[in-house]
């Protein structure tokens, strides 16, 4: 599976190819969540946040909508390296492997290279 950033890329040029359609944001919810997140990691550059990287991170959070973005915040998960439970919203996320990794876990990059956002 191709790294995020390039899937992110690649959904990016679908995107606008689409006209900017609703249906060619990420369908799974933890992609929406991942492409918003990202999209606004410090860990990103400034020349990296150009106008149509912020628009497509935007419509991904606007398509899995504010109520659904706190709901899933809200639900408890495990972290994956010392299993705590937390609550979403307290874990980091791997964009390429959606692994999850708790404050006390935490690195600055997922042990398959991924980058933890969150």
């Amino acid at each position: 599976m191709p790294k995020f950033k390039e899937r992110f890329y690649a959904q990016i040029i679908k995107w606008q190819d689409s006209g900017k359609s609703n249906t060619e944001v990420f369908a799974n919810n933890y992609d929406k969540v991942c492409a918003y997140l990202w999209t606004y990691s410090a860990a990103r550059a400034p020349a990296e946040i150009t106008p149509e990287v912020k628009e497509f991170g935007d419509a991904n959070f606007k398509s899995l909508g504010d109520a659904n973005y706190n709901t899933m915040l809200g639900t408890r998960e495990s972290c994956c390296f010392c299993g705590e439970t937390y609550k979403l919203e307290n874990l980091s996320i791997c964009v390429d492997c959606v692994n999850l990794y708790c404050y006390r876990c935490s690195r600055s990059a997922c042990g398959c290279g991924g980058e933890l956002v969150g």
